[in-house]
């Protein structure tokens, strides 16, 4: 039995609580978080025999093996840094750190501390996501030419929308770019195969002043200084280019994902509004539509289909392959055997922050640059 703790139980922390009670020889042990009262309400639903107010009191429990990292963003840098420093595994939300220093350094620790480490990039776990990545890898689409796309949500149109994100301090230095268009770009290098290696970027913040809500039920103006909105030039490393947007002021749209891909001899494209379709693209015959599928998909990726065709998994299906692969891969290394499964680990994680830096500075300077390493 693996024994997990989760720091953090906001909305993500609680994706990663239901998750887990689904993944065979994983218990939940230990819970922490800031209002302890909501933390035993939900310890004592699923029988969670811990809960702590204050993370450090579980970096020496021996009884602990991995953390989940659920926290707001300027603390993600603290809480694995000081894991990774206890020899605990980590499965962490994005981004790991407020800068490339922090998540370069974080990277490296956990490398020297032989811990395992992974990343909560779960869109690519989708199995259609997966079998467009096989598609690219098996040259069905030949060389790959272009890559095209978007993130679009609305939660963020309102003036009188407000959230932490909005705030640097617990941000950092990037919105929307660091938020959805690391997922973005994330699943498109996911997919083609190839890393980007160059951005030119045009940010927005559509809303400099929003209403921050008062205690007593009035709004206070705070100027905001993080973008809300980002159209960002690509080149990729096997040559291709490409282009994607982002906005969180996108009337009517809630999650709406869109990765297309053309190449010399096809296309492919995934939207998540349609997450279990994989749209096929060709010149010289009808178009496809593969439907996620066990009995349909190829050897490397039908693992990730576990519903009869015709069944639709979902976000939390998703959450859950990515999560099977990082306690599947931390059960070889327990047992002294090679990791054979690809994870998103912490070089990944710092890879986005990385991009996300070269965007912020793009258009800053309004010109091209590359990608740091």
């Amino acid at each position: 039995m693996i024994n997990a703790a989760i720091i953090g139980l906001g909305y993500i922390g609680k994706v990663h609580l239901r998750t887990l009670l689904r993944i065979p020889g994983v218990k939940v042990v230990a819970l922490a978080g800031r209002r302890r009262e909501p933390l035993e309400e939900l310890a004592a639903q699923y029988g969670i025999p811990k809960v702590t107010a204050d993370y450090r009191t579980l970096l020496e429990d021996p009884s602990i093996d991995v953390i989940h990292n659920c926290t707001p963003n300027h603390l993600h840098y603290e809480v694995n840094h000081a894991f990774i420093s206890a020899g605990k595994h980590i499965l962490s939300e994005k981004p790991l750190g407020r800068s490339s220093q922090e998540t370069g350094a974080l990277a490296k620790l956990a490398e020297e501390k032989d811990v395992l480490t992974a990343i909560n990039f779960c869109y690519r776990y989708y199995p259609a996501v997966q079998e467009a990545a096989v598609k690219v890898s098996r040259e069905e689409l030949g060389s790959i030419y272009t890559v095209m796309g978007s993130y679009l949500q609305d939660w963020l149109l309102y003036d009188t929308d407000y959230d932490w994100r909005l705030e640097q301090s617990f941000t950092g230095s990037s919105n929307v770019i660091g938020d959805i268009g690391s997922h973005w770009f994330h699943l498109a290098q996911f997919i083609v195969g190839s890393q980007i290696t160059e951005v030119m970027a045009d940010l927005k913040t559509t809303l400099p002043i929003r209403k921050k809500p008062e205690a007593d039920g009035t709004y206070a103006e705070y100027p905001v200084k993080v973008e809300d909105y980002g159209s960002v030039l690509l080149h990729f490393a096997n040559g291709a280019s490409g282009v994607f947007t982002v906005s969180q002021l996108a009337a009517g749209k809630k999650c709406a994902i869109d990765v297309q891909v053309y190449g010399s001899q096809s296309a492919l494209r995934w939207n998540h509004e349609q997450p279990t379709e994989l749209w096929l693209g060709h010149r010289d015959k009808p178009n496809e539509v593969l439907m996620e599928s066990p009995q349909l998909q190829q050897a490397e990726s039908k693992r990730y289909a576990l519903l009869p065709t015709g069944h639709p998994m979902g976000y939390h299906d998703a959450v859950y392959n990515l999560f099977t692969d990082f306690y599947e891969n931390l059960h070889l290394k327990n047992q002294g055997k090679a990791l054979t499964i690809p994870l998103p680990d912490f070089w990944e994680g710092h890879r986005e922050v990385l991009i996300t830096e070269a965007i912020l500075q793009s258009h800053r300077e309004k010109r091209w640059v590359r990608v740091g390493e």
